[in-house]
């Protein structure tokens, strides 16, 4: 993975000097590795390196007997939902309609929907042949999320209906002795845990993430590879070598210029759920009402999502001609899994209606909408910088996760905010909680 930031808008006399404040806070990370454990906040940095954990949820796996599943159920929503669909749409998911026979597939059960719900029972009647066809995951860092409560009761309940007793193809996953870890006691329903001090948007590592992902064939110790390969990168004292500490950077000294949304233009379509993740993660980490220190700030950093070049038709008009308040950046792969078997555009059919595009591939096509848009952005002087990945693999996604889970740290430090809470959440879910028992 590289980072480039030459059209940031920020010198680098000024990363310089901005990182010098974070130096003790990059050494402290260091010395949360070597310590390893979960004692701290942020700790999700040390998933990766716990074979323990692995093994854990390789014994579940062997026996749930799950490497036979043809649909695996994931029920949850936010941080422990989003990483696990990031990773899964990015390998698997976003071809699912084009490949039908392609097995297993996964079912992500995400928000309360009726008509969702009305074609899931169909979906059980219809598809679900035998308890081996299926499995699910219950993922709450809580345990009492109201969301994943209603659609655990109805999707537990549709599967009893259908085979009388379906609970042992149930894994609820949960912090420690949480309402949901003791209901699964209750019930004999298999547990899996999380660290107390990982938060849900920090999760994707962990058994949240690891147990569904490994199910259906995705290679986590490529993720995990990755992640520890970018974890060591980001938190060493070479600035130039620390693209985490560089990207946090930019991100606040854009915010203080008045660039308050970071738009994520994501040219790879397969990694727009990858974005969707990294929404929550900024979102819900760096937007505070109050400081460290208690004092009133309203900190944030407006995240968006914009797909190449889909997105160039819808909102290109916007970005290119309105309020200058974006810092962009660009997000692409240098090697995609096709790039051998492009398709070359050969024929005379219609290819007459744009000059220069015979004989192209659409990788040439891709690449050149990509070129002209940061040339567009440069000639209107819109800050940007590029994440480039290598390949749309294990590997580079664990590289990215991490990256970001990481400059997401950094980025609460020069906030002065506590990444790791989330008060204003809980706003919402306790209204909701008093109006249902009203």
């Amino acid at each position: 993975m590289k980072l480039l930031y030459q059209h940031s808008r920020v010198s680098e006399k000024d990363i310089n000097t901005t990182a010098q404040s974070l130096i003790p806070y990059s050494e402290y990370l260091k010395q949360v590795v070597e310590n390893g454990g979960y004692e701290h906040h942020e700790s999700s940095i040390n998933l990766p390196s716990d074979e323990a954990l692995l093994d854990n949820v390789r014994e579940m796996m062997e026996k749930k007997s799950v490497g036979k599943v043809k649909y695996f159920i994931v029920v949850g929503i936010g941080g422990p939902n989003l990483g696990t669909k990031a990773i899964y749409d990015a390998l698997l998911g976003h071809f699912n309609i084009l490949e039908p026979e392609r097995f297993p597939k996964m079912i992500f059960f995400d928000t309360t929907h009726d008509l969702f719900a009305k074609h899931f029972t169909k979906f059980v009647n219809n598809q679900l042949n035998s308890k081996e066809d299926f499995f699910v995951s219950i993922v709450s860092k809580s345990g009492g999320t109201t969301e994943t409560t209603a659609n655990a009761e109805f999707v537990f309940n549709a599967l009893q209906q259908k085979f009388s007793d379906a609970t042992d193809r149930f894994v609820l996953i949960t912090d420690e002795n949480s309402k949901l870890w003791k209901l699964g006691e209750e019930l004999g329903i298999d547990v899996l845990s999380i660290p107390e001090k990982v938060g849900g948007r920090f999760s994707v590592f962990s058994a949240m993430g690891l147990f569904p992902l490994t199910t259906c064939g995705i290679d986590i110790e490529k993720l995990w590879q990755g992640a520890i390969n970018m974890r060591d990168k980001c938190i060493g004292r070479e600035i130039p070598e620390n693209p985490a500490l560089i990207s946090a950077i930019l991100l606040f000294l854009n915010n203080k210029k008045g660039y308050t949304t970071n738009d994520n233009f994501i040219f790879e379509p397969e990694l727009e759920s990858v974005g969707k993740w990294y929404r929550q993660l900024i979102g819900e980490s760096i937007g505070k009402e109050k400081d460290e220190g208690g004092n009133g700030v309203h900190a944030g950093i407006t995240p968006t999502i914009s797909i190449g070049s889909t997105d160039l038709h819808s909102v290109g008009q916007l970005y290119l001609g309105g309020p200058n308040d974006k810092f962009t950046t660009f997000m692409w792969a240098r090697n995609t899994n096709d790039d051998d078997n492009s398709y070359t555009l050969n024929s005379e059919t219609f290819t007459e209606l744009v000059p220069g595009i015979s004989g192209k591939t659409f990788t040439d096509i891709k690449n050149a909408i990509l070129e002209g848009t940061k040339i567009a952005y440069q000639k209107q002087e819109i800050p940007f910088m590029e994440v480039i990945l290598d390949d749309i693999s294990e590997y580079s996604l664990g590289q990215f996760l991490q990256f970001k889970m990481i400059e997401m740290m950094y980025l609460g430090k020069l906030f002065n905010v506590n990444t790791f809470d989330q008060p204003h959440v809980e706003l919402y879910k306790t209204e909701t909680k008093r109006i249902l028992n009203s």
